[in-house]
């Protein structure tokens, strides 16, 4: 159950930072600036509704399956092949966190650029896929 609901919430924010970066970033150059302006502050509003619990989620069931799944194949960070592996993805993890953290702040003060808005999507996106592949590469590792 833990590792579903892990995977869900996983599933649901990578679909959407990828969705934002193959689809959305694609259609900035054929609509007007104030238009895509409008886009991003309607993505805001609804990312501020849905995604701090579907990230807090993912944390938490991340944060179970560490305790109750890895920790005892884990040990000492860069111990072993996996615990390497796993040191790693936590380490994107949190980067990944600290990135939506400083998002959402940002877009609840309104300093959320369009800029700032593709640069953090960028980056969670390459986060992300790092992140699944380390998680690949550990699924082969048990």
């Amino acid at each position: 159950m833990l590792i579903t609901l892990h995977l869900f919430c996983a599933i649901f924010f990578i679909g959407i930072v990828a969705f934002e970066v193959i689809f959305l970033e694609n259609i900035r150059r054929y609509l007007p600036a104030g238009m895509m302006t409008l886009v991003e502050e309607g993505i805001h509003r609804r990312a501020r509704k849905i995604m701090p619990y579907v990230v807090g989620l993912l944390f938490l069931t991340g944060i179970g399956l560490l305790v109750r799944v890895y920790w005892a194949g884990w040990y000492p960070p860069f111990s072993s092949v996996f615990s390497t592996l796993l040191t790693v993805k936590i380490v994107l993890a949190l980067s990944v966190l600290v990135h939506f953290i400083t998002a959402i702040r940002a877009s609840v003060c309104g300093s959320m650029s369009s800029l700032r808005f593709k640069i953090t999507h960028y980056s969670v996106f390459i986060h992300m896929v790092l992140i699944v592949v380390l998680a690949k590469a550990m699924f082969y590792l048990t």
